[in-house]
């Protein structure tokens, strides 16, 4: 589908699947190993959405799976940084959306299975996030890797570092990459 996919054959069926990145292909492989997994595609799933801009846009979920049981789950691999993109946040909207009418399950996961609900999850303390809230809006406009004093200086992981403009992303403006 994309100019970068690249294709690998799974065990399961003897399917070729593509995938697009070297994460990707891990929790491919990791799945194709899994007994309760019936079949995997990839990119097989098209959901149309309205965008930000209120245009349609069609979003590919990276991965279908046929669990043994009969429930169909889609999972989407996203390193962790880039679970806060705007974006990606509209696209696990919809997709949690679109799961939830079909009956589907369904995770956001970086490589090591760090999903998007833990991300939500991450313990810091209020006056840390009101700090971080106010270093964002101090510098107007900040990426991820500027984070890295304010991480030092507060003692707080990268993980947290997201739940914060998670939870917060209506009221920050920061940089995509």
């Amino acid at each position: 589908r994309f100019k970068t996919s690249k294709k690998l054959i799974i065990n399961k069926n003897k399917n070729e699947v593509t995938y697009d990145s070297p994460y990707e292909k891990k929790v491919i492989e990791d799945l194709d190993r899994c007994s309760f997994v019936k079949e995997i595609k990839t990119q097989s799933l098209v959901i149309d959405y309205k965008s930000t801009l209120t245009r349609t846009r069609k979003y590919y979920p990276d991965i279908e799976l046929l669990l043994e049981d009969g429930i169909i789950a889609i999972i989407e691999v996203k390193p962790f940084k880039e679970m806060i993109n705007k974006h990606n946040l509209q696209k696990h909207k919809e997709l949690a959306k679109y799961c939830k009418k079909n009956n589907y399950g369904f995770a956001i996961v970086d490589c090591d299975y760090y999903s998007f609900e833990d991300l939500k999850k991450e313990d810091v303390p209020k006056n840390i996030q009101n700090k971080f809230i106010k270093f964002v809006k101090d510098n107007k406009e900040i990426s991820f890797e500027e984070c890295i004093s304010f991480k030092e200086k507060y003692n707080i992981t990268d993980y947290q570092i997201c739940h914060i403009i998670l939870m917060n992303s209506k009221h920050l403006e920061y940089k995509q990459h």
